[in-house]
């Protein structure tokens, strides 16, 4: 789910052209995790310590893509991504500065069927099957500002099959270091990787706030910001050395309770605050920066008697520039092992 580069540099100066004579960077900017796959509970950690299974499958089908304007570029873009993941979320026992903590590793599996276009002369499109760059929250810190003692503190009923604890009431806010690892397959003459082969770091904050009934249950607000930064790459398209500008990343979601179910609306929005670097990345009037909006809604089930989450979530591009616009299904859980 990161940019998508161009078969040649011949190739890049041809859709430069076609593009209307303005410099195109060397690669379309599609994004990497983090980003699009957290939003309830985004600051919370699970009640308990120990080592929780996390994971899901996502469906990406895009069949258009924007030049800075908003304006589509080729008739037959398509791009179909399917993601399988499976990781885990280690939560530490204990506090540290008030604080919980817990590290997080997932990989993923797939496949990345991309077109950019047939209408040139040059083959830009590919085929590609196989391991996507894991993310790691190196560390990540939850401390919570609750109204009396959350589920799981001592003298609060465990829960059970006829008993769901409510959610508790206040505020957390969560503070991380994640990083996308370049182990992901990538061959620089393919228009479309699953890898992206090279290294980003990303800082990151989140805030959850949960308030009383108003409607139902409760009514929760929750927000993740990480700013990633790229590191250089030095075998992009002709050998050259390239570095992608950094983007903003923002998860989140406004959603109600009722006993174990959560819905609501849930949305993702990238923008990039630096331009491409590279030669020959001669950048647009505009820098060639991605900046896109993802919208829609979200389900989850929590079965706290077996210590687990599903959730569902369905998200759309609502504004997309220098960037594919297209739908977005995402299916993920979450168990407690021990």
């Amino acid at each position: 789910m990161r940019r998508i580069k161009h078969k040649s540099v011949w190739a890049l100066v041809l859709l430069a052209s076609l593009a209307g004579g303005k410099g195109e960077a060397a690669e379309f900017m599609q994004t990497s995790t983090p980003g699009g796959t957290t939003d309830i509970r985004a600051a919370e950690l699970p009640p308990e310590p120990g080592l929780y299974l996390i994971g899901g499958l996502v469906g990406v089908n895009r069949d258009r893509l924007n030049d800075g304007d908003g304006n589509e570029l080729f008739p037959d873009t398509e791009a179909r991504l399917r993601i399988g993941s499976i990781g885990g979320i280690y939560v530490y026992p204990g506090e540290f500065l008030g604080g919980r903590m817990a590290s997080s590793l997932i990989f993923s599996y797939g496949q990345n069927k991309t077109t950019i276009t047939n209408t040139t002369p040059a083959d830009l499109s590919s085929n590609r099957i196989g391991l996507f760059d894991p993310y790691t929250d190196l560390f990540f810190w939850s401390k919570s500002w609750y109204e009396g003692p959350p589920p799981g503190a001592p003298g609060q009923q465990p829960p059970s099959a006829d008993f769901i604890p409510p959610m508790p009431v206040g505020f957390t806010l969560g503070l991380g270091l994640g990083a996308t690892i370049p182990l992901g397959i990538f061959d620089n003459k393919e228009v479309g990787n699953p890898g992206f082969h090279n290294w980003v770091i990303s800082p990151n904050i989140a805030v959850t706030y949960r308030t009383k009934p108003i409607l139902l249950d409760a009514t929760e607000f929750s927000a993740r910001l990480w700013y990633n930064h790229n590191f250089e790459r030095e075998d992009s398209t002709g050998g050259f050395t390239y570095r992608d500008g950094d983007y903003l990343s923002m998860d989140f979601a406004v959603t109600e309770r009722y006993q174990r179910y959560q819905f609501g609306l849930a949305g993702n929005v990238k923008w990039q605050v630096q331009d491409d670097e590279g030669t020959p990345a001669t950048p647009a009037l505009d820098g060639q920066r991605h900046k896109s909006i993802q919208l829609g809604p979200i389900l989850a089930v929590d079965f706290p008697e077996y210590r687990s989450t599903i959730s569902l979530k369905y998200m759309t591009d609502v504004y997309s520039r220098n960037a594919f616009v297209g739908d977005y299904l995402l299916l993920s859980f979450s168990k407690k092992i021990f």
